[in-house]
Formats: C-alpha cells, structure tokens, sequence
C-alpha cells in the first residue's frame, strides 16, 4: 500500500487529493478545494507570492496528510510551446544540440530555460529535417513554485504538466478509441486545451473564456465552492457555442475537420458549470465523441462521498491523475 499526493493550482482553486493505493486500485481519502485569490499574471508568473503562501496554509489548516510528498501539475499557460526543425540526428543527441545551438538562438521571454522535447513524425529520406516539438519553463519560476511549496510543509517530488495528469486519470479508466483526442480543462476565467494525436501531445491552446459574459445572474460567493456559475440550458449553450467555435478557430482547415469527426474524443472536465448540459449540447453539434472525464466520486469511500459537494464531478481529474503511474490503466 503507498499514499501519494496530487495538487493541482488552477486559475480558480487550490486543490488537492491524497490516494491510496495497493496494486491497481485506487481510494481517495481526502480531498481539498480552496479558492485561490487572483495570484497570476499574463505570462503565468506570480503576482503575489505571500498571498499564495498564505492561500495553501488556509487551505491545510487542519488537515493531517500521511506524506508530505507531493505531485504538482503546472498549466500550459506557465509553458512556451515550440515546434522547430533540426537537423536529423541520433536521438541522444538531440538534447546537447538544443542546448548549445537553439537556444542561444530563442528569442524567449526568460533568460534561465529549462526545457523537455519530444521528436514528431518521422524522418523519411536522408537529409531531410526532424520536426521537434519543444517545451520551455524559467528554472527560477520553478525554483519559487518549489519553495512556495516547502515554506507550506509540503515537499514537491514531481512537477508535470497539467494534461498529462488529466490524460492519465482517463486512461486509467478506459482505452482512446480514436487518433485525435481533445483534454478540456474548463475553469471560470479561461479554458486550457490540449490535443493529443494518438496518444502524444501536440498542441495545447489557451482560450480566455470567462463565464460571466454568459451568466444571466451575477457571480455570487456560494457555501460550496464548487456551486456553478452557469447551470441554465441557455446559458451552457451560449458557453458551449463560444467554447466550440474557439477551438475550432485554433486549428487549420484539415484538423478542424478531423476534430468535428468522428475520428476525434472531446474529454472535459474542470468546475464552474453544469457539465451533464455541456456535454449533451456539444455532442449535439459534432461528430466526435463527447465525454465527461471520470469523477472522482468512483474511488471514493461511501462516507467521504456523502460528505462531498454535489458539484465535484470531474474537478479533481488533474491532481488525481498526478499519482497515477504512466504504466497504469486500460489500453495498450
């Protein structure tokens, strides 16, 4: 049996799961959604690193963890993206030639990147180039984000990318039928979407997207913190209409047809609206398959779950997925 830890800080909440896990079942044993006072900025920096300090203390006050090793996701918006070619090489040399020649040549926004890549398509004639797709972080944004974390108690083991927690969570549960599948991660003030083709991760759009533009009632404080703002068939629609046609104005003319196909998956997931509506509009209006990403209620134990909002649904899928192994769940 191990316990891991998952959070995940979203625009909107603090949240964070405990799980425990004996081979491949998994029980969640405790989980926290604290809202998250306004502590970003554009570029996905800090503007206020007390105030998120003090916004994680609030939120384990009280709260007894079995470890203090944690998984944390980072969302896209704190990554620059890239797709670049190169020169074709030996895959092992690849790191040491971004390292010394692109980057110095990268016109970035930090001057400390640290970076991940990963190889696209393949490399069919000799001489031809490799298209690469690179992901770049500041070392010293992730140096804050760690240290925020340990002034807390916490001890960050793992920092992964936000839709590769929620892509584990999904896989844990079932295979992908299709070659083109959409992540959707839905907050109140903006979506992040990530596009995997089969099985790898390709692009990842950010779409500001605030739901009080489709609300016919004002933003209120709610006991719960996960009470959506848009629970009116009219107003999903009125979101779920913008929603779609955003991301299909993201994408070329030949991916936006194999999006609106049947050749594409549509998970969602996230907080601030009833999903049941949203996924019944936008599976009226595409071929693709709709779904709803697995809540979190299924690895709940009866008590926790009849302590638990109403709303929880699919809002713990990042963190959750965080303490999934890459190995585990159905599919090949």
């Amino acid at each position: 049996m191990a316990i891991h830890v998952g959070v995940e800080l979203s625009s909107s909440f603090f949240k964070l799961v405990e799980v425990k896990k004996k081979r491949k079942n998994m029980e969640l044993l405790q989980y926290v959604v604290h809202p998250l006072p306004s502590v970003w900025a554009e570029s996905g920096t800090f503007l206020d690193r007390e105030e998120l300090i003090q916004t994680i203390q609030e939120a384990l006050l009280g709260r007894r963890l079995n470890t203090k090793r944690v998984h944390v996701s980072i969302h896209c918006r704190h990554v620059l993206f890239k797709r670049v070619m190169l020169p074709e090489m030996r895959k092992r040399k690849y790191r040491r030639w971004i390292e010394k020649y692109l980057i110095p040549v990268l016109d970035l926004p930090f001057s400390d990147p640290v970076f991940d890549f990963r190889l696209l398509d393949h490399v069919w004639e000799d001489g031809d180039q490799q298209e690469v797709f690179l992901a770049l972080i500041s070392q010293s944004y992730i140096d804050s984000f760690v240290r925020c974390f340990q002034y807390c108690g916490l001890d960050p083991v793992h920092i992964d990318l936000a839709p590769f927690g929620l892509y584990r969570w999904i896989h844990y549960h079932r295979s992908f039928q299709t070659p083109h599948t959409l992540m959707i991660q839905i907050s109140k003030q903006d979506v992040e979407v990530s596009h995997f083709i089969d099985r790898k991760l390709e692009r990842v759009y950010h779409l500001h997207l605030p739901m009080a533009l489709f609300a016919d009632h004002e933003d209120r404080p709610h006991p719960d913190p996960l009470h959506p703002l848009l629970k009116e068939k009219q107003e999903v629609e009125r979101y779920g209409k913008r929603l779609m046609e955003q991301i299909l104005e993201k994408v070329s003319g030949k991916e936006r047809k194999w999006l609106k196909s049947s050749r594409a998956e549509w998970f969602l997931s996230g907080e601030g609206l009833d999903f049941y509506l949203l996924e019944n509009w936008l599976q009226q209006h595409l071929e693709a398959s709709v779904k709803l990403a697995p809540p979190a209620e299924i690895i709940m134990p009866e008590p926790l779950r009849d302590r638990a909002s109403k709303w929880l649904g699919n809002a713990l899928s990042i963190p959750i997925g965080l303490t999934v192994d890459e190995k585990e769940g159905m599919g090949p």
